[in-house]
């Protein structure tokens, strides 16, 4: 009975509103103090609730309703994801806030009350109603907000953070059977599917045979002589082992600058074993 009422006393309130909310998706609005309040953007999103308050430590991650009018904004921090009747006193878990144009905060966590009410979450938009009472922190003086209201107030999904790739330096380095290995000359180069990296001196010569498209990750190394994309080779003079087994590890691939670094390690048998070990590589191709 009491879910019932609660959504029939929702319903009121949102057909009592002076806009119909059929013609306002998504929508926030309410009465601020004596004034019609309506949002021009509203969302809601999942964050960090961090806050230094008696009550934060009970949860992390909230979900903030927020509407925003220009420089003012009303916001509520519910301590998770779901419909009910959420009490904004200031002993509970979820509180409200509000800016206004001089940047003002008022929050029902300073003796305020109040509540929120989410009617209903369907494909991951909020719609319910709302009322509080909130103080300001450094004085008396309170706003009231009534008849309020949020209709299908979407997730608001960040834009991913684009990861900036980095540019390597040219090195390449390694120990075979434990003694560390420099070369003189280190250079790639590019075909229409591969690329190779090649670290040498006089008498040494490390290979390494990648596909052009390939993304960090960590990848089996196989001897040249194999047709396969991830291919090493160790050659010193005549004796050229073959590659038994090995790893690669691409750490960071930037295809527009062409440049790539990572790691590797493998093991080539012939008349002796070569471990190589320690690998680490930055080709610009």
């Amino acid at each position: 009975m009491v879910k019932y009422l609660v959504a029939f006393l929702g319903v009121l309130l949102i057909f009592s509103c002076s806009d119909d909310v059929s013609f306002n998706s998504p929508a926030f609005q309410g009465i601020r103090d004596t004034v019609f309040f309506k949002a021009a953007v509203s969302r809601a999103e999942l964050v960090n609730d961090s806050s230094d308050t008696a009550n934060s430590s009970n949860f992390v991650y909230a979900v903030r309703l927020s509407g925003i009018l220009n420089d003012e904004e009303v916001s509520f921090t519910l301590p998770y994801y779901g419909e009910g009747v959420f009490d904004l006193n200031p002993e509970d878990d979820a509180y409200a806030s509000y800016s206004n144009t001089l940047g003002k905060e008022f929050s029902t966590r300073f003796d305020g009350e109040g509540s929120v009410v989410v009617e209903r979450i369907e494909d991951s938009t909020y719609t319910g109603s709302f009322r509080f009472r909130a103080r300001s922190a450094t004085d008396s003086t309170e706003v009231y907000f009534t008849k309020g209201y949020f209709y299908e107030v979407p997730f608001y999904k960040r834009p991913p953070i684009e990861e900036e790739i980095p540019v390597v330096s040219t090195f390449f380095t390694c120990r075979i059977n434990g003694v560390t290995f420099n070369p003189l000359s280190v250079n790639a180069s590019s075909g229409s599917t591969s690329l190779l990296g090649v670290g040498s001196t006089n008498s040494v010569i490390i290979r390494l045979i990648l596909p052009l498209n390939i993304e960090p990750g960590t990848y089996p190394l196989t001897d040249f002589s194999v047709d396969s994309e991830y291919r090493a080779s160790y050659k010193s003079g005549i004796f050229e082992p073959i590659v038994q087994s090995g790893t690669v590890t691409i750490i960071s691939h930037n295809k527009d600058e062409k440049s790539i670094g990572g790691t590797f390690s493998f093991v080539a048998k012939g008349a002796s074993t070569i471990n190589i070990t320690d690998g680490k590589f930055g080709f610009n191709y």
